[in-house]
């Protein structure tokens, strides 16, 4: 899911390179680098485009070993929550999608992030897959890392408790905590930036208490808590990026613009899903179609022009 060619503003490059450890001279030396990484992992099929790798190398301030570990946790998680990454494509979720649960912003806070919002009590326990929920989550956050902007910026996350009940607690569960918290944190290159919680009901604690042992200690610094104070909330996320009921200006809860583009990239998705371990039917003699007969692996190595 290449996205396309992005033309970053001078400011952005500024912020990559005093952040980031970014700079445009040597990019292309970091890139091959963690390349030469895919050697020590045969069993893995990497994807190699530049634009693709880079995402990791910017999560990690471009140091190769860490980028490479967190790629190797990406396919990692894909092969392990099975459930999550099965039929991994946007129309998988298109009615999940449409409960309004995921928001996304369209624009951006004064720092380049895009706004994330999730309603985990809009979630209808018994009725609402909890499974395609999280993919959801996943497919989204995919889509919004093709953007360099994003990659470079981070998002800033809120979670809506409003409606929260024990039932959904219990549908959630710890296990689906962790799966959340460990593809958001440890295998997507995303810069977590801030997390906030609004809303939260009387049994808050009780779910947090889903959370907090799964949270990296940096995520767990970058925590705020809101209750129904919008105004404390918009000293952080301001108002024109949030939707009415927190005070914002947007009309309304609606995820349209992002489950139209998703749906637009469907067969990007499917091709990213070629990478990673093999299926069983790949090992026993499947088709070995575009890979080099040395590694393995199959990948575009373009150049990525900024």
């Amino acid at each position: 899911m290449s996205g396309g060619k992005q033309v970053l503003s001078a400011e952005a490059l500024e912020k990559a390179k005093r952040e980031l450890n970014e700079d445009p001279a040597t990019r292309q030396v970091h890139l091959d680098k963690l390349r030469e990484m895919f050697n020590s992992r045969p069993d893995i099929k990497f994807r190699s485009d530049d634009a693709f790798l880079l995402r990791y190398l910017r999560c990690k301030k471009f140091n190769a070993e860490r980028a490479f570990k967190t790629l190797v946790h990406y396919y990692e998680v894909r092969k392990e929550f099975k459930d999550i990454y099965s039929d991994f494509v946007p129309s998988s979720v298109e009615e999940t999608m449409k409960k309004g649960i995921h928001y996304m912003s369209t624009g951006r806070d004064n720092d380049g992030r895009r706004v994330f919002i999730m309603k985990p009590g809009w979630m209808e326990p018994g009725t609402t897959n909890v499974v395609l929920m999280i993919r959801a989550l996943v497919l989204l956050m995919e889509k919004i890392l093709e953007e360099e902007e994003t990659q470079i910026n981070g998002i800033v996350v809120i979670v809506d408790l409003s409606n929260l009940t024990l039932s959904h607690v219990t549908t959630l569960g710890p296990s689906n905590a962790r799966r959340i918290a460990d593809v958001m944190q440890n295998a997507l290159p995303l810069r977590l930036k801030a997390v906030h919680y609004v809303n939260q009901p009387k049994i808050f604690d009780t779910a947090f208490a889903l959370f907090k042992p799964f949270f990296t200690e940096k995520l767990k610094k970058r925590l705020q808590f809101h209750g129904d104070e919008f105004d404390k909330l918009h000293q952080h996320v301001p108002s024109h990026l949030l939707p009415s009921e927190y005070g914002g200006t947007v009309p309304e809860f609606d995820n349209k613009h992002w489950r139209e583009a998703m749906l637009a990239s469907e067969q990007d998705y499917i091709e990213n899903n070629k990478y990673g371990f093999p299926k069983s039917s790949d090992s026993l003699g499947g088709s070995s179609e575009g890979q080099d007969p040395n590694t393995g692996l199959k990948g575009s190595f373009k150049k990525l022009e900024i």
